[in-house]
């Protein structure tokens, strides 16, 4: 039996790799109609317009948008759908229903998700492929040669459905590593772009700070070394950490001369776990999308202004502090949505549990909702701090591509699947040595 589970576990890791080298192969094929000759990254030069935009698309890819690849897009819009269809969960009670309707209302919400998907990806592929017309055409007119022969409308066609399918290939492997893999596929799928780009970031900063002087260099290196230690660490903390309420559970009513006198607990006492950043890297993922939003509608804007043009650079002041106070926003709402204070206080009340020192009912629920404001409170700072460290990293001399990894979505993504991952691990080797 041990050796037959030790075999199966070995499939399904090699399964997972196999698929994963699939998606990697996958995002280096190009656009059909793209002059090949032009190597990677072309979409590094776009302007402030769209920077929010293929920034994310790059951190989310492995870089596979700036090599106008069949999975530029990657999974991204299975992510913003996933996002939109919890959020309806928590805001509608018609979702709501559906999705406390077991399985049948699971499959429902997958198909809702899925639509999503498809509106969201029509959406996203002819912003990408304008972006690429606008950044290629002028400066590289063979790129985009078949443009000049059969016109712009036809390559968008085509872009789009490719694009499109592109990304539904990709959740489909992603769902291939939930069967047949270990961990959670589209997690996986993520971390694998992620870290594609991890080895050639690491070389440009270490050449970055080294081509002036060796001996400064190197004392910087191993000073941001150090500091990036204590980021990941911080990070590690801050996505593991839980408020723990403790609560009680009335056992049985104790009756001494017909009064009762004391009541009798259960031996174990147990508590409510909340996390301080309930929301992950979501409130970074709509600031991005709102703040990109936000350009495009002041870039039409014929008003001139120092401040517009301050919000415009991405790596500046204004723009950061406007996308730490969105992720701060974001971050209440979304944890308030997600968190129903109101049913965890009801449902306390109902099974005889009760927190020390507080009446059930209604001073349970003020005290679960105190207690969450200053965790979101705390949260949100945490994680916008960690959402703008790249702009601090870039404004102090170091390399573009290493800045990705030194805070924002990749970072945290990478933390919290890794993380994800050793659970994983850990629970497979738990299972297998029972056998």
């Amino acid at each position: 039996m041990k050796f037959f589970f030790r075999r199966l576990k070995k499939k399904k890791i090699y399964n997972t790799l196999l698929i994963i080298l699939i998606y990697r192969l996958g995002s280096f094929i190009t656009l059909p109609f793209i002059n090949k000759i032009y190597k990677n990254d072309v979409l590094l030069k776009t302007n402030n317009s769209y920077k929010v935009f293929i920034n994310m698309l790059t951190s989310l890819t492995g870089g596979a948008c700036n090599r106008a690849s069949i999975f530029a897009l990657g999974i991204t819009p299975y992510i913003s759908a996933s996002i939109f269809t919890q959020l309806m969960c928590y805001i509608f009670p018609f979702f709501y229903k559906i999705q406390q309707d077991g399985e049948i209302g699971k499959k429902k919400l997958n198909t809702i998700t899925s639509i999503v998907t498809i509106i969201i990806s029509l959406i996203q592929a002819p912003l990408y492929i304008l972006i690429l017309i606008e950044n290629n055409l002028k400066d590289k007119p063979d790129y985009l040669n078949f443009i000049s022969i059969y016109g712009k409308n036809l390559f968008l066609i085509t872009s789009i459905i490719c694009l499109t399918t592109g990304t539904f290939f990709t959740m489909w492997l992603g769902k291939q590593i939930n069967k047949k893999g270990i961990g959670n596929g589209n997690s996986l799928i993520i971390i694998s772009g992620i870290l594609s780009r991890f080895i050639n970031s690491l070389i440009c900063e270490i050449l970055n700070r080294l081509k002036y002087n060796y001996f400064s260099g190197s004392l910087i290196l191993l000073f941001e070394f150090f500091i990036w230690g204590l980021i990941i660490g911080f990070s590690i903390i801050i996505i593991n950490f839980v408020k723990k309420i403790y609560i009680h559970y009335i056992n049985n009513f104790s009756f001494k001369e017909k009064n009762i006198e004391e009541l009798s607990l259960k031996d174990d006492i147990q508590y409510i776990p909340l996390k301080v950043v309930y929301s992950g890297v979501m409130p970074i993922i709509f600031s991005q999308g709102i703040l990109f939003i936000i350009i495009l509608l002041l870039n039409n804007i014929n008003i001139k202004s120092v401040v517009i043009d301050k919000i415009k650079n991405i790596y500046g002041l204004w723009y950061n502090l406007l996308y730490s106070i969105l992720i701060i926003i974001i971050t209440y709402f979304y944890t308030f949505l997600s968190i129903p204070v109101n049913k965890i206080s009801d449902d306390l009340k109902l099974n005889g549990v009760y927190i020390p020192s507080i009446k059930p009912g209604k001073e349970t629920y003020i005290y679960l909702k105190k207690i969450l404001l200053q965790i979101s409170f705390l949260g949100s700072i945490l994680l916008a701090i960690i959402a703008i460290l790249p702009s601090i990293f870039l404004s102090l001399g170091g390399d573009k591509n290493f800045s990705l990894f030194f805070g924002g979505t990749s970072l945290i993504i990478l933390v919290g699947v890794l993380l994800e991952i050793k659970k994983t691990v850990n629970s497979n080797l738990l299972n297998y040595n029972k056998f």
